[in-house]
């Protein structure tokens, strides 16, 4: 595809000056001083991954997107010296060593081979990969190795008497020739397993071989010749040969345009360079490279962006863009100041003069004839000469013109308006004079109707009515809407605006100036560029922010773009393509549109300054020092995605190399906590201009981005746990396109005392410690009950036992009483009777008082007894009656020890005096429920009164009761209720827990 499409006229422009324009093509030179270890670069390759391999005296280097990476011998180099650089069909790298053997690096590791290992000779020539085979020239014979099994086949010449030193390989026919310096060519020959050297001719002094489809060029000593195959490569070599050039040529290369191109050393004249063959001619790209090493020794070329690489014995690396965005066109010792075009001429302003072209005839206006046209208008004129007393700039009569500078050129009625330090030239398209103004003015324009509008700095603004007749209205610098300190200005349809760099924007509209400034329309001061852009306008200030505004139906800002956005600070010209702003700046140029940044510079081949631009068709024309550039803008805004890939090249776990094979967005890389430092070294894949790539990243999709940075790496600095999926986006400068991909799934694991089973086991521990002082508790509690228990019970049998020693005196005194009376009543019969139921009795009462509980039937059988000693007593006059609920089982139910008694006791101690008759006593035992038994205590006694003499209730007995029964866990007021009446009796209830 061309470069460029323009119109016909814009060709004419620039085809004007063929004689003094040369084609330059931007480049670089990297050397010993920064990028290399050495400026003597023997071998070169450009692999399929588009990575430049560089071979010098010390060291191999790795170019993969303008990052440099140098390998030695400490690194598994076989020996720092790298003559020869080849890949085999597997991918993986050859280095040919001269005095070490091969060296073969697969991305990781090198393994060396060399005699030891079969090799014919350690001295490394030259590397011809085909099929599975590598083919090795030596200085002193030829090896052939397997690329799969490393097996090594060697080939030497014994018969003769020179060094059998390999220059080349050439493949022809099926089968690969070896190109030897001094001894003629071979053809290795394989059949089956064997494998024969033969040889073919004596071609000598080859110093190297290009195939070309069917020819083959040669270099010899002094000259290159250029032969079919078939005949290259007869028996017969023949005596006359047609000699080109005139120097050693080492190595050759040739583009997909065809361009064939020569590295060429002369060894002891200084006739090498670099050389493009151009019908069978050598033509010196020395100038158009600026390549001057006169030491030219290897070449390669990258297909895919169009680059050349030379490399030198002396001045190292030199890389060139064949192709390039930018192009220059040279006019030697010439700045070019501006650019213009008329209906049938264009003009370009160069700081010695103005260069007009016809379709006809080209002619260059020279400062000489500028300055002699000035004079001559100040001799004949009759008109008075504007004085700066008047508020003109001042003009000094008295330039020379090697001393006239311009300010601008411009076009208005198929005329040029040129203005300068000696006045403003209006040149017709035939390059005459139309007229000469004397006026010293650094911006003018016209306003819509085409008068010319003259500023002055200080001396306010001349509209010219008739420019011939000097007639003019004068608008004085004191009114608030005059212009004053215009530095641009831009005439669009029915308005003409003016830019100040102290009091903002003026237009002239309908007969007038207007100042937005003073209007109170925008604010905005130091303006200092404009242009149209469509609809609209641009306007930047003197910071670097540019506006985008719209002054149709009324005055809008639509966007700011701000400096920050824009690569420079001080912005030397705005333009416009087709809506898209070209901005011009101190770094470069930029194109926006809708959001989109593109940035050229001095990597496309775009150098400093940049003097002026102008837009003619989709060309965009910049002037500088020494010529110009030109620029397709429609190649520029239409590229397409440069970036597609974004791959690991290196992992550092704490600043120790890590294996960053096998992972990726999907596989995740789980580190430990102590291991949290992180530094990711990644790339895209190959890029015509890397320093336009920058890069930022994320470490989860709902993080923000980093800033941008310019280096591809990620430092993450101790991660606290978490999982991250890192995400890296590629800001591309050189087409405004991004690209993002996911890098690489990490997972920081917390230490085991932030993990959910050790919290877990943690908790487990707590809950089991808390459960055990829980239980401890319980048990020290349960413990501390059954003391209190024991306590309680012992202290029950206290209780018991004072009752029943309150109680046993008294009833032994009872009883004594009553064998006392019936001994004296000499009634011996009726005391031994009482006397052995008082025995029984009291066997029983020690028997029961060392219990807390006793059965039902033994506390019947005891009361028995008790009733009949006391019934002994009452003459038996007291009825007693039993009666038991038939579904109680006396033997098995359970009842405190002599609760009963004290309440039958009182019976017979208060209730039956003498005066009760038929005295009656009823005990009967019924279960309420199953674990609760009713034991009622009934008399028909003569029962108490409230007074205190006969409270039964309030008794000793009664209270010793009441608190065993409190002691039992009884509520004492449920479980004891007696009831009296007077001359009544009394009821006693007591309900019992079985």
């Amino acid at each position: 595809m061309p470069f460029y499409r323009t119109s016909k006229l814009f060709l004419l422009f620039f085809l004007c000056y063929s004689l003094g324009f040369s084609q330059n093509y931007p480049g670089r030179n990297y050397t010993a001083a920064v990028e290399l270890p050495n400026n003597s670069v023997r071998s070169l390759l450009v692999d399929s991954n588009n990575i430049l391999w560089i071979g010098t005296e010390n060291g191999l280097v790795k170019k993969e997107n303008d990052i440099f990476k140098y390998f030695f011998e400490e690194d598994g180099l076989a020996l720092n010296s790298c003559w020869a650089i080849a890949e085999d069909s597997n991918g993986r790298l050859w280095f040919g060593s001269y005095g070490g053997g091969l060296s073969i690096y697969d991305g990781n590791k090198f393994q060396v081979i060399s005699e030891e290992e079969g090799l014919v000779h350690n001295e490394i020539t030259k590397l011809y990969a085909s099929g599975n085979l590598m083919y090795v020239g030596t200085s002193d014979g030829v090896s052939v190795i397997d690329i799969n099994t490393l097996e090594v086949r060697s080939f030497d010449d014994p018969s003769a008497e020179q060094l059998f030193r390999v220059r080349d390989f050439l493949e022809y026919d099926e089968h690969v020739y070896v190109i030897t310096y001094s001894t003629g060519i071979y053809k290795l020959q394989q059949k089956g397993s064997q494998w024969d050297l033969l040889k073919v001719n004596d071609h000598t002094f080859i110093y190297s071989v290009f195939v070309d489809n069917d020819s083959v060029f040669s270099s010899n000593k002094e000259y290159f010749t250029k032969h079919s195959l078939s005949e290259y490569l007869k028996e017969e070599v023949p005596e006359e040969v047609e000699k080109f050039g005139f120097s050693i040529i080492w190595d050759y290369v040739k583009t997909r345009n065809n361009r064939l191109f020569a590295a060429a050393w002369g060894i002891y004249d200084a006739n090498g360079g670099i050389y493009e063959i151009v019908d069978n001619r050598l033509i010196s790209m020395t100038s158009q490279f600026n390549v001057p090493s006169r030491e030219v020794v290897s070449l390669a070329y990258d297909p895919n962006f169009e680059k050349l690489y030379v490399g030198t014995q002396d001045m190292g690396l030199f890389e060139i863009s064949l192709d390039p965005q930018i192009k220059f066109s040279g006019i030697i010792g010439n700045k070019v100041l501006g650019f213009a075009a008329a209906s049938s001429t264009s003009a370009v302003l160069l700081d010695d003069g103005i260069l007009i072209k016809g379709a006809e005839n080209e002619q260059k206006i020279s400062l000489l004839q500028l300055k002699k046209w000035q004079e001559d208008y100040v001799l004949k004129t009759t008109l008075p000469l504007p004085k700066h007393r008047d508020d003109f700039y001042e003009l000094d009569y008295a330039t020379l013109a090697e001393n006239i500078e311009f300010y601008d050129i411009k076009v208005s009625e198929d005329s040029y308006w040129v203005n300068t330090t000696i006045g403003v030239f209006v040149v017709k398209e035939s390059g005459e004079l139309a007229r000469y103004l004397p006026l010293h003015t650094e911006e003018v324009n016209f306003t819509p109707a085409g008068a010319l509008i003259e500023t002055n700095p200080y001396g306010g603004v001349r509209v010219y009515s008739d420019v011939d007749a000097f007639k003019y209205q004068h608008f004085d610098q004191e009114e608030p809407h005059t212009p004053t300190m215009v530095v641009n200005s831009l005439r669009k349809k029915d308005k003409t605006y003016f830019l100040s760099i102290f009091s903002g924007l003026y237009v002239w509209e309908n007969d007038r100036f207007r100042s937005y400034l003073k209007e109170d329309i925008w604010s905005e001061k130091k303006l200092k560029h404009i242009t149209a852009l469509g609809r609209d306008l641009a306007i930047s200030n003197e910071f670097g922010d540019v506006f985008l505004v719209n002054d149709e139906a009324g005055f809008e800002v639509k966007k700011k773009i701000p400096r920050a956005e824009i690569r420079g600070n001080s912005i030397s010209f705005l333009k416009d393509y087709q809506c898209t702003l070209l901005i011009g700046t101190e770094k470069g140029l930029t194109l926006y549109k809708d959001g989109r940044f593109i940035f050229l510079d001095r990597e496309q081949g775009l150098e400093q300054p940049l003097r002026s631009a102008r837009v003619n068709g989709n060309i965009l024309s910049i002037g500088s020092d020494n010529g110009y550039y030109l620029i397709d803008l429609d190649e520029v805004g239409e590229t397409k995605a440069l970036v597609d890939q974004i791959r690991l090249k290196e992992l550092l776990v704490n600043n120790t190399e890590f294996s960053s094979e096998g992972f990726n967005g999907k596989q995740p890389l789980t580190l430990p906590h102590n291991e949290n430092s992180v530094l990711l070294k990644f790339g895209t894949n190959a890029h015509p201009y890397p320093n336009k790539l920058q890069y930022r990243y994320r470490l989860n999709a709902n993080e923000p981005w980093s800033l941008p940075v310019n280096q591809p790496e990620i430092f993450l600095p101790a991660l606290p746990p978490n999982d991250y999926a890192i995400d890296v986006e590629v800001l591309d400068a050189s087409t405004g396109l991004t690209f993002s991909q996911s890098l690489l799934s990490l997972s920081i694991l917390p230490p085991f005392w932030q993990t959910w089973w050790f919290s877990a086991l943690l908790i487990g521990t707590l809950l089991l410690v808390v459960y055990s002082v829980y239980v401890y508790q319980i048990r020290q509690h349960r413990q501390y009950e059954e003391q209190k228990a024991l306590i309680q019970k012992r202290f029950e049998e206290t209780k018991m036992e004072a009752l029943l020693a309150q109680m046993n005196p008294h009833f032994i005194f009872n009883a004594m009483n009553s064998i006392q009376y019936y001994i004296m009543d000499s009634d011996i019969d009726k005391a031994t009777v009482f006397l052995g139921d008082f025995s029984k009795l009291i066997r029983l009462n020690l028997d029961h008082c060392i219990k807390p509980g006793i059965s039902l039937n033994e506390e019947i059988e005891y009361l028995q007894s008790y009733i009949r000693i006391e019934n002994t007593r009452f003459n038996n006059r007291i009825k007693v009656n039993f009666e038991i609920d038939p579904a109680i089982n006396t033997y098995e139910l359970n009842i405190p020890t002599m609760l009963l008694q004290t309440f039958v006791e009182n019976v017979f101690v208060h209730a039956f005096p003498n005066q009760v008759k038929d005295p009656n006593l009823k005990i009967s035992f019924r279960l309420l429920t199953e674990d609760v038994l009713q034991c009622k205590i009934e008399d028909n006694g003569i029962g108490f009164t409230g007074s205190p003499s006969n409270k039964l209730h309030d008794s000793k007995g009664v209270k010793l009761v009441r608190e065993r029964l409190a002691l039992l866990g009884y509520d004492v007021e449920e479980a004891l209720q007696i009831t009296s009446s007077k001359e009544s009796g009394t009821t006693v209830i007591l309900g019992l827990k079985v």
